[in-house]
C-alpha cells in the first residue's frame, strides 16, 4: 500500500475564492496550499480558511525560501511550510505529521535559518572526510527519526530501543558535536550531509 493510498482527495480547487468556499463546505483535515506568484498570498489566504473552517491544517508550497515569508506563514497559522522544487516527494510524511499535531518546515530553509541565527553565520568546524564516521549507524538514525520530527517515545518504538536509550543517545551527541541543543543536532546533521530525509 503506498502512502498516498492512505489519504482521501477531497477536491481541488485552482483559484483563491473557490478554496475559501470549499474549504468551509468540506472541512477538509488537511489543505494543501500551492502558492502562485500572483493571486493572494498564502499568509493572506490561511486566516481567511481557518475562521471559516477552525479545525483544517495548512501546509504551503511555495518556492519563496527567504526567512521573512516563512515567520508570515507560520504566524498565519500554517503547520508545514515546503519547497516546490525540493520536498514535494516528502510531502505524504509531512501530512502525517502535521494531522498529528505537529509542525515541518523544508529543512533547507531550518538550516539556512539556524546557521545564521543560532550559529552566528557557521556551523562548529568539522575536518573534511569526518562526516562519513562521526555518526555510528546507530546514532544517524536516531537523529533522522529526530529530523523527521519524531518524539523521543517514537524514535524508541521505531528503533526497538527503551526511551531512555534514546536520551542517553541524544545526550552523548549533543557533547560530542558541543551543541546546546536538539535543534542545533538536526541541523548541523543536515547541512554537513550526516543524515538525509530523503
Amino acid at each position: 500500500m503506498s502512502a498516498q493510498s492512505e489519504f482521501h482527495i477531497a477536491g481541488i480547487e485552482k483559484d483563491e475564492t473557490g478554496t475559501i468556499i470549499k474549504s468551509e463546505r468540506l472541512q477538509p483535515d488537511i489543505l494543501i496550499l500551492d502558492i502562485q506568484s500572483h493571486g493572494m498570498s498564502g499568509e493572506e489566504l490561511a486566516p481567511i480558511i481557518h475562521r471559516r473552517s477552525p479545525s483544517t491544517v495548512i501546509i504551503m508550497l511555495s518556492d519563496r525560501d527567504d526567512e521573512y515569508y516563512v515567520r508570515l506563514a507560520i504566524k498565519a497559522g500554517i503547520s508545514g511550510y515546503l519547497l516546490k522544487e525540493k520536498d514535494t516527494d516528502i510531502l505524504a510524511s509531512v501530512v502525517k505529521i502535521v494531522f498529528s499535531g505537529g509542525y515541518y518546515v523544508s529543512s533547507s530553509i531550518i538550516a539556512k535559518f539556524f546557521s545564521s541565527t543560532v550559529f552566528g553565520g557557521q556551523f562548529p568546524e568539522q575536518k573534511t572526510g569526518q562526516n562519513n564516521t562521526l555518526f555510528s549507524r546507530t546514532e544517524r538514525n536516531i537523529v533522522t527519526d529526530l529530523a523527521r520530527g519524531y518524539s523521543d517515545t517514537e524514535i524508541a518504538e521505531h528503533l526497538n530501543f527503551s526511551k531512555g536509550t534514546i536520551k542517553n543517545y541524544l545526550a552523548a551527541i549533543k557533547h560530542k558535536l558541543k551543541l546546546k541543543n536538539r535543534v542545533q543536532i538536526v541541523v548541523f546533521s543536515l547541512v554537513n550531509g550526516l543524515i538525509s530525509l530523503e
